[in-house]
């Protein structure tokens, strides 16, 4: 039986985004004890049609945190530059921590996926070479010394 949590950390509802935007700074790529992350800013606005004028009116924009981990932050740093237009999907959170001027809160994206936004651009996909594999196994079977068929005990 689980007990129940009083953590923050322990979250049960979950909010999943999608979020398109301007990516707003380089792409910082850092190596950890467990894996790699890529973290870079995105700044996204709402516009809307004034209808009273016929122009497109931009509201505030608001700026994101984006957070990659293991290889798609690897293949964030290798794709993604300031500039570009892409949409990112993934768990939002807030990150509040104090500063000099008092407490401060960010919003983040712990992204599961990231692409450019084609609706502006266009864009073109290589899926990185696959690892080594084992060499094959031998489909002989085993002999011992003298020649007879053993048993295979041992499977790499």
């Amino acid at each position: 039986m689980l007990a129940p949590s009083n953590s923050e950390e322990d979250t049960v509802n979950e909010i999943f985004v999608t979020v398109n935007g301007i990516v707003g700074t380089d792409v910082q790529l850092t190596s950890g004890e467990r894996s790699n992350r890529a973290r870079f800013r995105l700044a996204t606005a709402e516009r809307y049609l004034d209808r009273a004028s016929n122009q497109w009116v931009e509201r505030e924009t608001v700026w994101l945190d984006v957070i990659c981990f293991r290889r798609l932050a690897d293949h964030v740093a290798a794709s993604v530059v300031k500039g570009q237009p892409v949409i990112v999907r993934g768990r939002l959170r807030v990150s509040r921590w104090e500063s000099e001027t008092g407490p401060r809160e960010t919003l983040e994206v712990l992204a599961t996926s990231v692409g450019h936004d084609l609706a502006l651009g266009k864009a073109s996909f290589a899926r990185p070479p696959r690892p080594e594999s084992a060499p094959p196994q031998s489909t002989q079977p085993a002999t011992d010394a003298s020649g007879q068929e053993r048993p295979v005990t041992d499977v790499a």
